[in-house]
């Protein structure tokens, strides 16, 4: 294309703007692109697959130059569209393997591992795990990786109990699992809970508290992703730490690479958790 004939716009949709998960990534997309001369529109599907479709359309007629797609939900139907359009897109995790659109993946297994490798250590041998929505495609990377961890170290631990949630914070879930875990029994109560994001991890550790139940005393929690509440809770929260910011600035090369030189065939970058252990686990209670 022509240097005139390129609007210096650029998309992005993401699953929640209120996520500080996905406001970092935006914060850091927005700030790469108006360095490079670029505005952005940003929209939000709120978890909704079928608002994807919709989204894409009226930022075509945008005429954007390129896209970000970073969401937890997928619509597998808009990789037609992209390729249909000719137009560059980066994805966040939607496991096409750059088969269509460059995609920055994000592999869990490394990062999980440390982390069931950390609470075996202080003793624990009785999990549970909390898993995100079964449709989105992150919460089943997230539980699948899980699964495949835990099944490599069937000698120091017992079967993990796995309960379901949402992402969001405060979800009514992750309160009813406090009480499912409250009525156990306390000899096959689990000692630690690993909650699959950080949000998830924030609205039980407060359920825990208002029940007067001591963390990591009683039990201990974990979550994922390492947003900036993380280290600010009581007890401040062991996670993992996806490197959003890297991976918002490669996306943002990727895409700017795409527009601005010859198109060439489609990149998939993995990113990996790292373990951050602060105050919430600590040795399992022996029972």
């Amino acid at each position: 294309a022509l240097q005139s004939g390129r609007s210096r716009l650029l998309g992005l949709i993401v699953s929640d703007i209120t996520n500080p998960y996905f406001a970092e990534l935006t914060r850091t997309v927005a700030s790469a692109a108006n360095t490079a001369g670029y505005d952005l529109v940003t929209l939000d599907t709120n978890y909704d697959p079928a608002i994807l479709g919709a989204h894409l359309e009226h930022l075509r007629t945008h005429r954007i130059d390129g896209l970000f797609i970073f969401t937890t939900e997928r619509d597998l139907a808009i990789l037609k569209e992209l390729e249909l359009a000719n137009l560059p897109a980066v994805l966040l995790n939607w496991g096409t393997t750059g088969a269509t659109a460059n995609e920055i993946a994000v592999r869990y297994d490394s990062g999980i591992a440390a982390l069931l490798d950390h609470l075996i250590a202080l003793g624990h041998r009785r999990l549970a795990f909390v898993a995100g929505p079964a449709a989105y495609f992150s919460a089943e990377g997230r539980a699948e990786a899980f699964k495949r961890t835990v099944a490599q170290r069937s000698v120091s631990l017992d079967a993990p109990i796995y309960w379901q949630s949402d992402f969001r914070l405060g979800a009514e879930a992750d309160t009813a699992l406090v009480d499912e875990w409250l009525a156990m029994e306390e000899t096959r109560r689990p000692t630690a809970i690993v909650a699959s994001n950080d949000l998830m991890a924030i609205s039980i550790l407060r359920a825990l508290y208002v029940r007067g139940i001591a963390v990591p005393g009683q039990v201990s929690v974990t979550g994922m992703d390492d947003i900036v509440f993380a280290s600010y809770t009581t007890p401040a929260l062991t996670t993992l730490r996806l490197p959003r910011r890297q991976m918002a600035l490669r996306a943002f090369e990727m895409l700017q690479q795409q527009i601005e030189r010859e198109p060439s065939t489609p990149a998939s970058i993995a990113v990996e958790l790292r373990l951050v252990v602060r105050e919430s686990t600590g040795p399992a209670l022996r029972g």
